[in-house]
């Protein structure tokens, strides 16, 4: 019988590489980066693709996905004042250190 184990690992991502990593993660989606909510999943997987996690290397598959989840049993949605971020809306938020009523004015706007 084979069963795929998670092990608790911490991991740490430099702070000044969120913003190209939740880039890349938004383009990775497309469209859908609007409608997605951010995950530390997405940061982290993003991370290994490019690279920045080594020891995370052999989880990379065949097709270049990264078969790692950050939050047991889902991945928990990332907050900014207590109001969950879509994966555009914490790209903006990081690009430029802007507060969540700044960011969500941003997007009624547009």
């Amino acid at each position: 019988m084979q069963v795929k184990v998670y092990v608790p690992k911490i991991v740490e991502i430099p702070s000044e590489y969120l913003p190209a990593l939740a880039k890349r993660a938004a383009d990775s989606l497309g469209d859908r980066a609007h409608e997605v909510s951010a995950t530390r999943g997405h940061l982290v997987r993003q991370a290994v693709q490019d690279g920045l996690l080594r020891e995370f290397d052999h989880l990379i598959g065949e097709d270049g996905t990264v078969d790692l989840v950050c939050d047991p049993g889902m991945e928990i949605p990332l907050e900014l004042e207590k109001k969950t971020l879509t994966l555009a809306e914490l790209l903006e938020a990081l690009q430029y250190k802007r507060t969540w009523s700044d960011v969500r004015a941003a997007s009624d706007a547009a």
